[in-house]
């Protein structure tokens, strides 16, 4: 987010400088004397620097968008794989988060990332196979990360 924040703000100061310069460099002379001729390429290049910083201002806009509407798409799957995680009676008081990253690429693979606790391999796999099975009916192109820890004292804490 920060590098399109650096490319919009520069390319507003640019423009503001242009404005600026285009404002001094077309000002009338007051004199009578005959401005020298400066010919038609001075506005020329203006014109073009203009619609170049609006152009890049607008792909700016644009990749912005498009980076905002992939973080949407991962915190709708995230929150559908967290609703699954609670819906499930025997994974519901279960430490479990599930974290979706989805790249920038046009078709990016989205990484599903499963942390948490669980007080038997058993539930470990019924965790990933719920969320193998909520994600495909989410997304065709995915991969889980499994990071879950089976720890055999977490049964008996909780008794």
């Amino acid at each position: 987010m920060r590098p399109f924040q650096r490319l919009i703000r520069s390319s507003l100061v640019g423009l503001f400088v242009l404005l600026a310069a285009v404002e001094v460099a077309w000002t009338q002379a007051t004199s009578p004397v005959a401005p020298p001729e400066s010919g038609p390429g001075y506005g020329l290049f203006a014109f073009v620097f203009v619609v170049a910083l609006l152009a890049m201002t607008g792909m700016a806009v644009k990749l912005y968008d498009m980076k905002r509407k992939r973080e949407d798409e991962a915190v709708a799957i995230q929150a559908r794989l967290s609703d699954a995680l609670l819906t499930e009676p025997s994974l519901a008081h279960l430490p479990i988060t599930p974290t979706v990253h989805i790249p920038f690429g046009r078709h990016g693979q989205a990484v599903i990332t499963i942390t948490g606790t669980v007080p038997m391999s058993v539930f470990r796999d019924a965790v990933l196979q719920l969320v193998n099975r909520e994600a495909a009916s989410l997304t065709d192109n995915y991969r889980v990360e499994d990071r879950l820890v089976v720890d055999t004292h977490m049964a008996r804490r909780a008794a």
